[in-house]
């Protein structure tokens, strides 16, 4: 298990390709191809809206959170750490590993969102203990890890169970008080799939522009921000590929590092809200 996430946190043995940065090409051995689009590479400049016409197609608007730190309380807003909604059908989580409570990452009330707005609320927990190391011992960067519990559940009452949790210390709580908008596009390693064949000296044209790429930090919907591999976890009853619901980045809202400065997605089902995963992955 130990191997298993150190591989995570540096890698496989033989190289790969973080899928939010696309590889160089040998401009010596190769300095006059085109892509099947027809965008020049190496010769001749680059119109970044070009590019951006030919991912217009792809392209999805995510959410930036707007948050303010508050008191903790076991309010039923959306929040970043401090205290859950809970209910006598929906305690706080216990780590099976560890016996203590995890700990709040997130909670989102699906009446807050800007859109899809739906009832209840989704809730995110993870332990953070490391005595014993609840992360390497539970494998937590792996979707569906024992030590991670994803949740969907109504709101019964506006008054929430009380719960003293049993951690040495809350994270603080970040009220989401609004969403920012932002245009957003799947990383180059999800373009393929897509249907979109854009060459790869060509699409770093728009890492000058940081415009055209996929929105690392913190964020609702959109497309994942990929720090290796393109990583999407499957409904473990209809085996469809799920979506992003929501991406955690390292040190943004919450105190806490993926590893090493990797990026969290908690993903739903497209068949089935209920069915809610998360993992990780770091550079």
């Amino acid at each position: 298990m130990i191997m298993k996430f150190l591989r995570k946190i540096f890698g496989p043995n033989k190289a790969t390709t973080p899928a939010a940065v696309p590889p160089a090409r040998d401009a010596e051995a190769d300095p006059d191809i085109t892509s099947s689009t027809g965008l020049p590479t190496e010769n001749a400049e680059v119109d970044p809206e070009q590019l951006l016409a030919l991912l217009e197609p792809v392209k999805r608007t995510a959410y930036i959170p707007v948050t303010e730190e508050v008191e903790r309380t076991h309010s039923a807003h959306s929040k970043m750490g401090g205290y859950p909604y809970l209910s006598l059908e929906h305690s706080w989580p216990v780590c099976p590993n560890c016996g203590q409570h995890m700990q709040l990452f997130l909670q989102l009330n699906l009446q807050d969102l800007p859109e899809r707005k739906e009832d209840g609320l989704v809730q995110l927990f993870y332990c953070t203990n490391d005595e014993p190391c609840c992360e390497i011992d539970c494998g937590a960067y792996d979707h569906f890890a024992k030590s991670v519990v994803c949740r969907r559940l109504a709101i019964g009452s506006k008054q929430s169970v009380i719960v003293n949790p049993l951690l040495s210390e809350v994270f603080p709580e970040k009220k989401i008080v609004g969403w920012s908008p932002v245009d957003d596009y799947p990383s180059y390693d999800e373009l393929e799939e897509l249907g979109i064949d854009i060459d790869i000296d060509a699409y770093e044209v728009l890492y000058d522009t940081e415009k055209g790429l996929p929105v690392s930090g913190d964020k609702l919907f959109g497309w994942p921000y990929w720090v290796q591999n393109v990583e999407y976890p499957y409904d473990r009853e209809t085996g469809s590929r799920m979506e992003l619901l929501f991406q955690i980045d390292s040190e943004v809202n919450l105190p806490y590092m993926f590893g090493d400065v990797g990026v969290g997605h908690l993903t739903v089902s497209k068949d089935d809200p209920n069915e809610l995963a998360f993992g990780w992955a770091c550079h």
